[in-house]
């Protein structure tokens, strides 16, 4: 953690980035940010009195939102009671649509704005755009941030989907500005964070305009659907016969992310993946076993791959990989094949040992940083 001067430090240096930062508007797609003049500000989160002269400073130079408040007070209840349990000591205040985590040294205030109310996947059922803005201590922890929520919902107010855009954090990789929402569809102007990109100059930072749309069970980035070689992989799935299947947004660069489990007498499979043109795979196999014998966890580890390679959709890929391990010695480090790159290791805990193997492909080479993806390059 940082000690009070570095704190402070860091916070001035944030406000002085963002004054800076909410100059600029996106023009063309992959343009460098423009000046332009200073608009209205937006609602942020509720602050402490000690920090509200920084506060206003930065509400001074945010962009303002064209969206209405809509008011829904039972829906704002259910959002403030299941974020309510994720503290033991908060402070609910449904009048005001926020909560208060008094948390010793880390104090902060959650707060919801229903921005959105529409059947978004035409079931009769309304579903929910919300505003959700936390901030914490000084205006710049690590429990300071902005999202949109969307929230699919079922019969008797329950949530069925919930889809995540993060519009900004302190080392996120990206913020938006100049949020619009009409016609189903919302647009914003994207520009790199100066605390994940860190340039020498802040007009060296990018921008990109964006929209977002609620489809065929799913949140998407437009340009996701029309540019990225993954979008066009039909069913989309690793294992054959997934158990469970959960697709959502990608929070960095707004790709398809696809969870999925599936469970054998041998193993609980789990996988992760998302991409554009490239595929990023994280899959695990978990079995009960907290011995060391290396006889035994290698055969284990070939029950493993070859389950892989019989019953999932990278068939080709992870019989490579069953053949580079017949030939060269195992270790954790990232071995570079001819068009992608993996890791396979082990670890073991509470009984049980896991197998993680995790499988970049390479078949774009001009997306290998997160804002290459984001433009889709």
């Amino acid at each position: 953690m940082f000690h009070q001067k570095a704190r402070k430090h860091l916070l001035t240096s944030g406000i002085l980035f963002l004054g800076m930062i909410a100059l600029f508007s996106c023009a063309d797609s992959n343009a460098e940010v423009k000046q332009t003049p200073k608009k209205k500000k937006t609602e942020l989160a509720e602050t402490d009195q000690t920090n509200q002269e920084e506060t206003d400073a930065l509400l001074d130079n945010y962009i303002e939102q064209e969206w209405v408040e809509i008011e829904d007070p039972d829906f704002i209840k259910l959002l403030l009671d299941e974020e309510a349990k994720t503290g033991k000591k908060r402070t609910i205040d449904y009048k005001n649509h926020s909560i208060y985590f008094p948390n010793k040294g880390d104090s902060y205030r959650v707060r919801f704005t229903i921005r959105a109310k529409e059947d978004l996947n035409n079931d009769s059922i309304s579903d929910y755009i919300v505003y959700r803005t936390s901030e914490g201590m000084l205006g710049g922890n690590a429990n300071t941030n902005e999202m949109l929520l969307y929230y699919l919902m079922g019969p008797n107010n329950t949530i069925l989907q919930q889809h995540e855009i993060v519009m900004s954090a302190p080392f996120s990789y990206n913020i938006f500005e100049k949020i619009r929402y009409n016609n189903s569809k919302l647009t914003a102007c994207v520009i790199q964070n100066y605390r994940t990109y860190m340039p020498a100059d802040a007009e060296d930072l990018k921008s990109t305009n964006l929209s977002f749309v609620y489809k065929d069970s799913n949140l998407y980035e437009e340009s996701y659907l029309n540019e990225c070689a993954l979008a066009k992989w039909k069913n989309k799935r690793l294992f054959n016969s997934a158990s469970e299947v959960r697709r959502t947004i990608e929070m960095h660069n707004y790709t398809e992310l696809v969870y999925e489990k599936f469970a054998t007498e041998e193993f609980e499979f789990s996988a992760e993946f998302s991409g554009c043109d490239n595929l990023n795979l994280v899959v695990e196999g978990v079995f009960k076993y907290s011995g060391k014998d290396p006889k035994y966890l290698a055969e284990k580890r070939a029950h493993f791959l070859e389950y892989l390679k019989t019953n999932t959709s990278l068939t080709k890929e992870f019989e490579i990989i069953q053949n580079y391990l017949l030939t060269h010695e195992l270790s954790d480090k990232l071995i570079e094949l001819d068009n992608f790159s993996f890791n396979l290791y082990s670890s073991q805990e509470k009984g049980k040992t896991t197998f993680r193997l995790i499988l970049d492909q390479k078949k774009n080479p001009k997306q290998s940083e997160n804002w290459e993806i984001t433009i889709r390059q």
